[in-house]
């Protein structure tokens, strides 16, 4: 794929004794640079990619419960959404350029775009280039606290609205709001979409519907 979008400005370098892939693409990830538009072809499997000021970032899926409970909650916002055709829901498969940032995008593992946002001819080939109203990023074991505070930076200076973190071990939501103080909700306590969809509420233990209560290996 990369031979028709000319030569990457990348930079590799070999690192000896690597026992697998994921530990290659991570080591790499340490050192490459590349643009938006090289990173929308660049060749991955069995990762999440996201670009981070032209650095490749990858990570290994989340799991089951960490699949489990994103799908939940894009169900549920589909189902309030859709019918008053607000705008759209995705998956993670979106990536979204932050132009206020160096060469970065970002694939939340669900997101909320309004339907000013959408493009009026339809949606074409590629990455958005704006900000989602409502980013979801659900927490998996490989992430670390510093990681998410930076995809928290990214997204408030891009303009997200809306920010919910989930997670499935500890069955909490956590709101970040642009002008609002953080909150973190726990089953019995009721989520809402906000100023973004005001009408929207669903109950925290229906986003973890299923998953077992003892996560630890």
């Amino acid at each position: 794929l990369l031979a028709h979008a000319g030569a990457p400005s990348v930079r590799f370098v070999h690192h000896a004794g690597l026992r697998d892939s994921s530990m290659a693409h991570a080591a790499l990830a340490d050192v490459m640079l590349m643009t938006p538009e090289e990173f929308l072809v660049y060749p991955l499997e069995n990762v999440k990619a996201e670009l981070v000021r032209g650095e490749l970032r990858v990570s290994p899926p989340g799991g089951a419960p960490h699949g489990s409970a994103g799908a939940r909650l894009i169900v549920m916002l589909a189902a309030h959404v859709d019918p008053r055709k607000l705008g759209r829901v995705f998956g993670d498969g979106i990536g979204y350029q932050l132009l206020q940032l160096p060469r970065t995008v970002r694939v939340p593992d669900a997101s909320f775009v309004r339907a000013d946002q959408l493009p009026p001819e339809g949606i074409r080939a590629g990455l958005f280039k704006f900000a989602p109203a409502i980013a979801i990023e659900v927490l998996s074991p490989s992430e670390t606290a510093s990681e998410l505070q930076e995809k928290l930076d990214d997204y408030r200076v891009a303009g997200t609205a809306l920010v919910w973190v989930v997670d499935p071990v500890k069955r909490t939501v956590m709101v970040v709001g642009r002008d609002a103080p953080l909150t973190v909700l726990r089953e019995g306590e009721r989520l809402s979409g906000g100023e973004v969809l005001p009408e929207f509420s669903c109950a925290v233990e229906e986003i973890f519907e299923g998953i077992a209560r003892d996560l630890r290996e």
